[in-house]
C-alpha cells in the first residue's frame, strides 16, 4: 500500500485546474468503489476527453493534473492507463490518520 500523506493530496488540490479535474473525476465516477448489481461487479472510469468535457480545460492542463492527482493518491489510474477513477480509499486513510 502506498504511504498517503494528507498534506502532500490538499497542496494538490490547492491548485485550481487540479481541483476542477479533481471534481470531474468524483462527478463522473463517484467513490470509485466497485459497484455489484447481482454476479456483476463494475467500476466506472473516465478519460481525459471526458474531463476535459466537463472542465472545458485543454488536454495538456487535464493531463498535467490527472499525473499530480494520481501521484498525490486522490485518484487511481487504469491498468491500461487510459482512465481514472477516484481513490476513496487512499483519501479516507488519509482522514483517518487525522483523527490518530
Amino acid at each position: 500500500m502506498p504511504e498517503i500523506n494528507g498534506a502532500s493530496m490538499l497542496q494538490t488540490l490547492a491548485k485550481e485546474d487540479t481541483l476542477r479535474v479533481f471534481a470531474a473525476v468524483v462527478a463522473a465516477t463517484g467513490t470509485g468503489l466497485p459497484q455489484h448489481s447481482g454476479n456483476t461487479t463494475s467500476i466506472t472510469w473516465t478519460t481525459t476527453t471526458g474531463v476535459s468535457r466537463r472542465t472545458r480545460l485543454s488536454d495538456a492542463a487535464v493531463v498535467t493534473a490527472l499525473k499530480e492527482l494520481t501521484e498525490a493518491h486522490l485518484i487511481l489510474a487504469s491498468p491500461e492507463g487510459d482512465g481514472w477513477h477516484t481513490d476513496f480509499g487512499a483519501v479516507s486513510q488519509a482522514a483517518a490518520s487525522l483523527r490518530s
